[in-house]
């Protein structure tokens, strides 16, 4: 019993493992995919302020050239469109809310590192084009035009490029890393729920079937001699009855005593007699074949159902079964014999009990006649019984 529980808690450990563990590894596939799709999200919304401005750029450049040729009533339109590229210049850089920026240390370079940074070409353009909304002197605009179409063309549309491939290279790179991450995470779940059914699931299963027939033998087996319990020899020997009954072949009962087992016990002792009671059934299933059965019914008492066999066959087995025991001489076991009584099934028969009950009464016939005999009885109970039908033999 200690073993038993002993491996149980080491069983019960080992589960708790192995569903923490997986529990582990959804709750990281969890806030991996969280993290994929913030750091997804925010790619995207890089993408989106540098497309933006390239579009404000051009929008730029286009109502400049409006507003250059006198078409004046783009000069609102073309204030708006700055306003808006400066507003998510500022929201990119930080310079709206620096607690919000959180640019990679390539995206720090392309913006504010290097001779000529994204934000310093972008803030220049967006100065040359309120130079030229605000020059009052032809030659004023003229310069401030011809720097802004500058900017925006040779500039800061290239660098523009620039910064889409660099978000777009990252977002690609990002999306590489969680697809290593996911497959490692795979990997380490299929590794996790292998060793559970390995070390887990398969000792419990081998363990349930293991019980399963322990319990098995508690319900059919005698604890004492191994042979079957007086339940599953009626659930076999009524089976064999009916199928006896509906192929019309012979079923034989026999029911053995062994010859003064109280004296046995008396005299050497209950373990004495416990031995002969195994013995008995060491013998008895060398005799029988492999479809009979045999049953400790009683205290000494054992039952025996031999499915399609007549009663003559019946009588040889219980003649071998009968000189084997009396010529039987074990180590440490006194000699013992036992009586039989045979009987076998008849068209009148309405259920084993008839049977069983001729058999019992061609045992009491034996042990009347004195020991170590074997008798039938195959006749309705109404009839007494002759003296013919039993059968001495030598004590």
């Amino acid at each position: 019993m200690p073993d038993r529980k002993i491996s149980a808690t080491r069983m019960t450990i080992a589960y708790v493992i192995g569903v923490a563990m997986t529990a582990l590894l959804f709750l990281a596939a969890y806030f991996l995919l969280d993290n994929i799709i913030i750091e997804q999200r925010s790619s995207a919304q890089r993408v989106h302020v540098v497309e933006q401005q390239r579009a404000l750029s051009q929008r730029i450049a286009l109502l400049s050239t409006d507003l250059y040729v006198g078409d004046t009533s783009t000069s609102e339109a073309l204030q708006n469109a700055v306003s808006e590229m400066e507003r998510l210049q500022d929201t990119l850089s930080g310079k709206a809310d620096p607690a919000a920026r959180q640019l990679t240390a390539a995206e720090h370079e392309l913006y504010f590192g290097g001779n000529a940074p994204l934000d310093a070409e972008v803030r220049s353009f967006l100065d040359d084009t309120r130079r030229f909304m605000a020059a009052t002197t032809m030659s004023a605009g003229d310069a401030a035009y011809k720097a802004l179409q500058h900017h925006s063309r040779d500039l800061l549309l290239p660098a523009l490029d620039r910064a889409a491939a660099l978000f777009a290279g990252q977002a690609d790179a990002r999306i590489a890393q969680a697809r290593l991450a996911q497959q490692v995470l795979l990997a380490l779940l299929l590794i996790v729920l292998a060793l559970e059914a390995l070390l887990i699931f398969r000792p419990l299963i081998t363990k349930i079937r293991l019980y399963n027939a322990h319990l098995y033998e508690l319900a059919t087996l005698d604890p004492l001699t191994g042979l079957a319990n007086r339940r599953q020899f009626d659930e076999y020997a009524n089976r064999e009855f009916r199928l006896a009954r509906r192929t019309a072949k012979p079923l034989s009962m026999a029911i053995c005593d062994i010859d003064q087992f109280q004296q046995i016990n008396d005299k050497h002792g209950r373990a004495v007699g416990d031995a002969v009671l195994r013995r008995f059934g060491e013998l008895a299933a060398r005799i029988l074949r492999d479809t009979d059965i045999i049953s400790r019914v009683g205290g000494e008492e054992f039952a025996l159902a031999l499915p399609v066999m007549n009663l003559h066959g019946a009588m040889i087995i219980a003649e071998k079964l009968r000189r084997g025991i009396a010529d039987d001489r074990s180590d440490n076991l006194p000699p013992f014999t036992i009586c039989v009584g045979v009987a076998v099934s008849e068209h009148g028969d309405k259920n084993m009990d008839a049977l069983l009950q001729r058999a019992d009464s061609a045992l009491q016939m034996a042990k009347s006649e004195g020991q170590n005999r074997i008798s039938c009885l195959n006749r309705p109970m109404t009839e007494k019984p002759t003296p013919s039908d039993a059968v001495p033999q030598d004590s």
